[in-house]
């Protein structure tokens, strides 16, 4: 185990914008393509290079470039390579990259279809990120703007709030979207709590689907009310990243979710949810504190939470957004098994429900379980939608479904 930790971090070493010094053996120096050389300074190896990736060509083609002259392999993966790509896949679908004389491997995709898409590099077998590239997505452009780039419009604010989860026993983050006009006026607004993905975290909305520019061309067109938008850390124990160690970082300590999934009822996130973040937000925004005007969606994790938590409190949330709903094993019916409570009362959901809206891709690796899960929704009388949109398990879907299903929420309530 050691030894594979080990290798993962030389792994991630190669990947640089430098010849990292922990790579060169004392003594040892390297030549301007990162080689060993005789002649050359160790100040010169310790220069940053300059490697620009992505390049996004005229005919939407796209060049990526990996910076490693010390690997003997780098493969390019996620799903700008199409079918296959995801970390649920099996087996992980990936292409390799060509090495040059410089020690930059390269490689060329598409001509793509204008859209967003996400990649990653596999460095001698390990996973690496683009070290230019911080997010690792890229962007083909298309002949205008996608509904998902910023406009000349009137933007919402992104706020960045502190707050103390009793039920973590952590200090957070929440990522709060207030709509165009909200800081200057006295409006009380819906709420629409959106939740994020496994291995990630409150900021993955804002930063990797664009929620609020998406909010914000909508509220421009008059599509969809304006609402405010919580999004929180969807994990069950520790802190938000940034705001101290999460106990899986310390030695010997003790997770604070030993034992739970973050599904079984009562867990520390739904506890957290309901107990602490609501009335927070309830507290600090001008909102509109009941469920008629409290919506709970999320993608993935946040997908099988929405279900979850939402079905268990449709008192609490009259609108429910499942998109890509994920157990913690890939494609199974978790929730099924720990569920029978739903199902055996389902006259809560029919009386206080005023949308059940699933939204999938039609590729993804869970679309066949979310339908089994909705189609047994539906034979209890319990009234949904679902809406299969084109593509894997991944952003794409999820930033459609956002901009498909937000003109829909809190529709016919003052």
């Amino acid at each position: 185990m050691k030894n594979r930790i080990i290798r993962g971090a030389i792994a991630a070493a190669l990947v640089s914008a430098a010849p990292a010094l922990a790579q060169v053996p004392p003594g040892v120096r390297l030549d301007a393509t990162g080689h060993p050389g005789p002649n050359v300074a160790p100040e010169e190896y310790s220069r940053p290079r300059r490697t620009i990736s992505p390049v996004i060509h005229p005919d939407r083609s796209v060049t990526l470039k990996v910076n490693a002259p010390l690997a003997s392999e780098v493969r390019v993966t996620g799903h700008i390579i199409g079918m296959n790509a995801h970390w649920l896949s099996a087996p992980r679908k990936s292409i390799p990259m060509s090495k040059g004389a410089d020690g930059i491997w390269s490689v060329t995709l598409g001509p793509l279809k204008p859209d967003i898409y996400d990649y990653g590099y596999l460095v001698d077998g390990y996973p690496a990120g683009d070290i230019g590239n911080r997010l690792n997505y890229v962007e083909v452009p298309g002949d205008g703007p996608a509904y998902y780039d910023a406009r000349d419009v009137p933007h919402g604010e992104v706020h960045l709030v502190i707050y103390n989860s009793k039920a973590t026993d952590s200090v957070r983050y929440l990522r709060v979207y207030t709509p165009p006009g909200y800081e200057a006026g006295t409006t009380r607004y819906p709420v629409l709590y959106l939740q994020h993905g496994g291995n990630c975290c409150e900021s993955s909305w804002m930063e990797q689907a664009r929620a609020n520019i998406i909010m914000d061309n909508l509220i421009a067109a008059k599509k969809a009310r304006p609402m405010i938008i919580v999004m929180a850390l969807g994990a069950r124990s520790g802190p938000s990243e940034g705001i101290g160690p999460v106990p899986s970082q310390m030695e010997g300590a003790k997770s604070l979710g030993k034992g739970q999934t973050n599904y079984d009822p009562g867990n520390r996130f739904e506890v957290d949810l309901l107990t602490g973040i609501i009335p927070f937000i309830d507290h600090k925004f001008r909102t509109i504190a009941d469920a008629d005007h409290r919506a709970l969606s999320g993608l993935s994790q946040g997908g099988i939470q929405t279900v979850t938590i939402g079905l268990r409190h449709s008192d609490v949330f009259h609108w429910l957004v499942p998109m890509s709903a994920g157990a913690e094993s890939a494609g199974d019916d978790q929730f099924m098994a720990i569920s029978a409570d739903v199902f055996a009362n389902v006259a809560p959901l029919k009386q206080n429900l005023k949308l059940l809206h699933f939204v999938v891709g039609d590729q993804d690796v869970l679309h066949e379980a979310d339908k089994r899960l909705a189609d047994r929704l539906a034979s209890l009388g319990v009234k949904l939608t679902f809406t299969t949109e084109p593509g894997m398990h991944e952003y794409k879907v999820w930033r459609k479904g956002l901009w498909d299903v937000a003109p829909e929420l809190f529709r016919g309530v003052k």
